[in-house]
């Protein structure tokens, strides 16, 4: 009688994974700011942020921002659960996101994590954790976001995944940090726009072997949804017409007068985590619904003047190194794919 209870090994298998993919997956994108490590690095520029350097960055303060950080990513999905897939720039190195998974939460859940190795003038690079209950990694590249003819300067690499879930689904996953605009918008800009069509060629190559290819560009752009490097160099926006077009939910929220970012008075998305149609219009698999797509805004990581009510990111520094023991100057986003 007990026998005719008991499900076959292969059955239950079946079952357990079943019940795995029918749950939501949640991707995260954070600009950390500035998460670097305490050691010396002789090969980076990396002396600010040491015990004795001018950000007096010793391991207390580092420890401090890796809960910040978690913490972080720890808000962007209700319960006890953590994001699935998580984009990280302004990190230093990998040694930062092991610190970040065996000192946190991300302890209790396996993840593998992977960054680049960039030539970026600031010794600051890009990163994803992943979770391999969920994801197998299948290749992992770099894509050099330097164009040497644009004057003399250096950006951060641009880290390109392949992974494949637990379903059997392909995820061809982007994670960008393009050139700041510390030079100026219109001056900087064809730095951005290079570092896009990078992006872009890689994409068109993956849509020419499968149209419904199901792809993530997730990045702190330093551009806005509207701006020529998102919207006509990568084809990003929010009703894409033609087929390689990518669907972006944040073009939606920055007319929204929604941001991640506060400068000169005005909030505006310079973070932000687009997708294909692959997976926006996918009948099986997973796929993106526009409205599960978030920026992580609650009161612990803004600072509000109490005089005008203004309300701007709580960062980890201020000008002159003063340091302010906050989280980042831009928010976290996230979304859900079903």
């Amino acid at each position: 009688m007990l026998k005719s209870l008991l499900l076959p090994s292969c059955m239950l298998c079946t079952l357990l994974n079943f019940a795995q993919t029918k749950t939501p997956v949640t991707i995260a994108f954070y600009n950390c700011e500035n998460f670097f490590d305490t050691k010396d690095d002789p090969n980076k520029k990396d002396d600010e942020f040491l015990p004795e350097g001018a950000a007096k960055w010793d391991d207390t303060r580092y420890n401090n921002k890796i809960q910040k950080v978690a913490q972080v990513l720890d808000s962007t999905v209700a319960g006890p659960a953590l994001p699935n897939l998580v984009g990280l720039v302004e990190i230093e190195n990998n040694n930062v996101l092991q610190d970040l998974i065996s000192k946190s939460q991300f302890a209790s859940k396996n993840y593998g994590s992977l960054s680049t190795d960039s030539p970026d003038e600031r010794s600051i690079d890009c990163g994803l954790l992943y979770d391999k209950s969920v994801f197998t990694l299948v290749d992992f590249k770099e894509l050099n976001a330097t164009n040497p003819a644009l004057g003399d300067y250096k950006t951060r690499n641009i880290l390109f995944a392949t992974l494949k879930a637990i379903n059997g689904d392909v995820f061809y996953v982007f994670v960008d940090h393009w050139p700041s605009r510390r030079e100026g918008e219109k001056e900087s800009e064809p730095r951005r726009i290079y570092a896009a069509q990078q992006v872009r060629n890689k994409i068109d190559e993956l849509q020419k072997k499968d149209a419904k290819a199901k792809i993530i560009v997730m990045g702190d752009f330093n551009d806005h949804p509207d701006n020529t490097s998102i919207l006509t160099t990568l084809k990003a926006n929010d009703a894409p017409k033609d087929k390689g077009d990518l669907y972006n939910a944040y073009y939606t929220l920055d007319k929204a007068k929604q941001g991640t970012h506060y400068y000169d008075k005005e909030w505006r998305v310079l973070d932000q985590i687009i997708v294909s149609q692959g997976l926006l219009n996918a009948k099986k698999g997973y796929s993106f619904d526009p409205k599960n797509a978030h920026i992580l805004r609650k009161d612990f990581v803004l600072y509000k003047n109490a005089k005008t009510g203004e309300e701007k990111p709580s960062r980890t520094y201020g000008p002159e190194n003063k340091y302010y023991n906050g989280y980042s100057d831009h928010l976290a986003v996230y979304v859900e794919l079903n």
